[in-house]
């Protein structure tokens, strides 16, 4: 039983071992199933110390102090820890099965479809974690006393989404109680890239820690690029003494008050940031009731995986977002070029072309499409999708008359969401009425200047003529 492969199809106290899942640094984790009367079946998780660890004690007491935390918690966004054993030697922690995807590939495969997590979604996530960060450090579950856990690995692949819309999280392999946690041995647990600014320089932590550490998930996943990039070294520096860039100056219809959580939970000073995970929690409620959000509930969120992950959303996937999302995951420098492609300004936005692009992500993903366009850009979306359709004559080989692309976008809203009555084909995409196409009023303002240099070379050709007679 020292290999992965020969645990599979074998029984572990009182779990049958189905499948290896993953491997982490301490353990190995299994789909089991546990069997009982009446054909009672219930599929679990194993996380399995592995052999070579058996023999040190230390790191046998971690293990067992994860599973002791975990023990503790009984909330909605964390993952629950059912039973802890040791059989044959082998030590292990059983805990409920989650079928879902991590943040980290959510925002991966956002990326990829519509070059981020969408706003709304993203306030949602963080507002979940804050939830399950709030009961950690600050709820006592009945016993009088605050818990007072510090998680120290806030990060996206310990997030899971399940495919009901549930927030997981995950992974209490280096969690600590205490107002001042302190890891002993001088090391620094965790992953560079979330770390806090004391963690990172080694000093002691608090339930604060964890909130910096969601301020930068939030940052990434609402803006589709990576915070604190760079060398293991480069990264803790930059934690430790840069300031984040705005997300306005990143992307220019960034909500301001969403910015101002996002910013309040990236101080680097753990004084100067949210005191409690519970007010960054009622700050994103709050901006997520203010901005009318369409994500109210963990139908929606399940929705919104299901679509993201669909295959109408596969034909959304370009080369610039695969390479997007391949920088995301290697958390590298973007060139000039990709910062051009990542920055989701008004110029990205415009035109009966951009109008189109969003129309067809809106058909594919419902409302979870890339936010509105600027004012401006919405007007010269309204002005293309306002004009009449007109056909260009088809290839010989169909004969048929073909939509000219820049004309499409009310074709693609008639047909956007599925399950469309047949009456309803004149709305938009947003459910809205569409106004009635009006011939102009007025001159389109591109003659104005054609028609001004006329006037003038007219009279000057008068002006001559005249002269030249007289």
């Amino acid at each position: 039983m020292s290999t992965n492969s020969e645990l599979i199809g074998t029984r572990l106290g009182r779990y049958n071992i189905i499948e290896h899942l993953a491997t982490g640094g301490m353990a190995e984790i299994f789909l089991a199933r546990h069997e009982g009367v009446g054909k009672f079946k219930k599929d679990l998780v194993l996380k399995v110390l592995q052999t070579r660890w058996e023999a040190y004690p230390e790191v046998v007491d971690m293990f067992l102090d994860e599973a002791r935390i975990s023990a503790l918690m009984n909330h909605p966004n964390i993952v629950d820890v059912v039973d802890v054993s040791e059989e044959n030697g082998r030590h292990f922690i059983a805990m409920e099965h989650i079928s879902g995807r991590t943040l980290a590939e959510l925002a991966k495969r956002a990326i990829l479809v519509t070059k981020s997590i969408s706003i709304e979604v993203g306030a949602f996530i963080a507002a979940e974690i804050a939830s399950a960060l709030a009961y950690m450090y600050d709820g006592d579950g009945g016993i009088g006393e605050p818990f007072r856990v510090v998680h120290r690995d806030i990060s996206p692949t310990n997030v899971l989404i399940s495919s009901t819309g549930q927030v997981k999280l995950i992974d209490f392999g280096i969690a600590r109680q205490g107002t001042a946690v302190l890891d002993e041995s001088g090391a620094r647990p965790g992953k560079v890239t979330y770390m806090s600014p004391e963690q990172a320089k080694g000093l002691p932590v608090d339930g604060r820690s964890d909130i910096f550490c969601l301020g930068t998930i939030l940052y990434e996943i609402t803006l589709g690029r990576r915070l604190w990039r760079g060398a293991r070294e480069v990264a803790l520096k930059r934690i430790v003494e840069e300031r984040p860039q705005p997300p306005t100056f990143i992307r220019r219809d960034y909500p301001a008050e969403l910015e101002l959580i996002v910013l309040h939970a990236l101080e680097k000073k753990p004084g100067d940031r949210y005191q409690s995970a519970a007010e960054l929690h009622n700050d994103l409620q709050g901006f997520l009731a203010r901005s009318h959000a369409h994500l109210r509930s963990h139908f929606h969120m399940a929705d919104y995986v299901a679509k993201i992950f669909s295959e109408e959303a596969e034909a959304l996937i370009s080369e610039s977002g695969r390479r997007r999302a391949q920088e995301f995951v290697d958390g590298s420098e973007a060139t000039a070029s990709d910062r051009a492609d990542l920055d989701f300004d008004a110029e990205q936005g415009r035109g009966p072309g951009a109008a189109l692009a969003r129309a067809l992500r809106a058909s594919a993903l419902g409302v979870w499409a890339e936010p509105a366009p600027p004012p401006d850009a919405a007007v010269a979306d309204a002005k293309a999708a306002e004009a009449p359709v007109e056909t260009v004559p088809a290839p010989a080989a169909t004969g048929k008359p073909v939509v000219a692309p820049e004309q499409a976008v009310g074709l693609v809203a008639a047909v956007s969401t599925p399950g469309t009555p047949a009456g309803a084909q004149g709305k938009s995409v947003s459910g809205k009425a569409s106004p009635e196409v009006q011939a102009p009023d007025r001159m389109p303002k591109r003659w104005a200047p054609i028609l001004v240099a006329a006037i003038v070379l007219l009279t000057a050709v008068g002006a001559v003529w005249l002269l030249r007679g007289q």
